[in-house]
């Protein structure tokens, strides 16, 4: 089409959000199987999606849940935490144990998103009440023992802010060898959604996001690129809540509440699933496509702050002496993400 078409023939006209397309690559995170199931821990702050992706994770039998884990993001941590439990609860899965963790950033100011997810982070949804209490030696202890304690390495999903990562990696260095993979859903290629620099994950508390992507640990950086191709809308919603189960319920009111959000702050009939996406990667090994980035992130106090800056350049990385340190996810199928959800979540109580 000719730079001098007219906008009508050239259809509707979209920002390019990254100079250089880096090509997709060879995933480098694990994928659990029905016969070998992937040992995993999530780290969250449960948050309407991070209650998919949870529900998601118990649903797999390609993944063996150890623990979740809760920090300050989306709500304050007590919130997150008793929506854990609860959650965990709803779907059946009491044996999982939960652990609180850091409320809030290593340093800076608390963010949260409670204009998103309401003040308590699951919206209006009634979530019965779990029989279960946190474990009392807190995340970071916990996670260190089931690193420790487990015959291979163990997966850790991180969909919220990355503050009790960064804390696990600085109090237990020799244990970073015992992480299979980080699959965090956080940061973005592009523009932020809470900043125009920075996704809210990374924006929360990035100077453990640099603590992160420092540790040499390998990771896959799920972020807005590709989390905002993996949508539901008021279908897939009424299609959760015809399952005519309770988790289906849950699942349908969690997702309503998202998209009145949504339609409120942006006009979109649609919502974007983030963490879930951190999970289903996980499970599915040609679900999402990632490609090789050097993946650093801005800690200063000005305007970029929270920034998770990309580099897949080749020659620039070569010129830098940089090697990419993350995958990051840039494709998704939306269809087959949409049934790994529904299917997942018929398997629930």
């Amino acid at each position: 089409m000719s730079a001098g078409a007219s906008p009508d023939e050239r259809g509707p006209l979209r920002a390019v959000p990254t100079f250089h397309p880096a090509a997709a690559g060879v995933r480098t995170a694990p994928v659990g199987t029905r016969e070998r199931p992937l040992p995993l821990i999530i780290d969250s702050d449960p948050g309407l999606d991070d209650a998919l992706a949870i529900g998601l994770a118990c649903a797999s039998p390609e993944v063996r849940l150890l623990a979740v884990t809760t920090v300050g993001g989306n709500a304050d941590v007590a919130h997150c935490t008793e929506n854990a439990l609860r959650l965990l609860h709803a779907y059946g899965r009491d044996d999982v144990p939960v652990a609180e963790g850091a409320p809030g950033a290593l340093l800076g100011d608390v963010v949260r998103a409670t204009e998103v997810h309401g003040v308590s982070g699951v919206g209006d949804t009634h979530l019965p009440t779990a029989p279960t209490a946190p474990r009392p030696e807190g995340a970071v202890a916990l996670m260190a023992r089931l690193l420790a304690e487990s015959p291979e390495p163990v997966a850790i999903a991180p969909i919220g802010p990355l503050t009790n990562i960064a804390l696990l990696l600085r109090a237990h260095p020799r244990l970073a060898a015992r992480i299979a993979h980080l699959c965090l859903m956080g940061g973005s290629i592009g523009e932020g959604n809470t900043t125009a620099a920075a996704e809210f994950n990374i924006l929360a508390d990035p100077e453990a996001a640099d603590v992160v992507f420092r540790s040499g640990v390998p990771i896959t950086m799920v972020g807005l690129d590709v989390t905002h191709q993996a949508l539901l809308d008021r279908s897939s919603a009424r299609a959760l809540r015809e399952l005519g189960t309770a988790s289906g319920r849950i699942a349908a009111e969690l997702a309503d509440y998202a998209l009145d959000r949504a339609l409120e702050r942006s006009g979109t009939a649609t919502m974007a699933v983030h963490d879930a996406v951190a999970v289903a990667h996980l499970i599915v090994p040609d679900l999402v496509a990632v490609a090789p980035y050097h993946v650093a992130v801005e800690t200063g106090h000005g305007p970029a702050r929270g920034r998770t800056v990309c580099d897949g350049l080749p020659h620039r990385l070569r010129r830098l002496g940089l090697v990419p340190n993350a995958d990051v996810g840039i494709v998704i199928d939306r269809g087959r993400f949409e049934r790994l959800l529904l299917d997942a979540y018929a398997r629930l109580p």
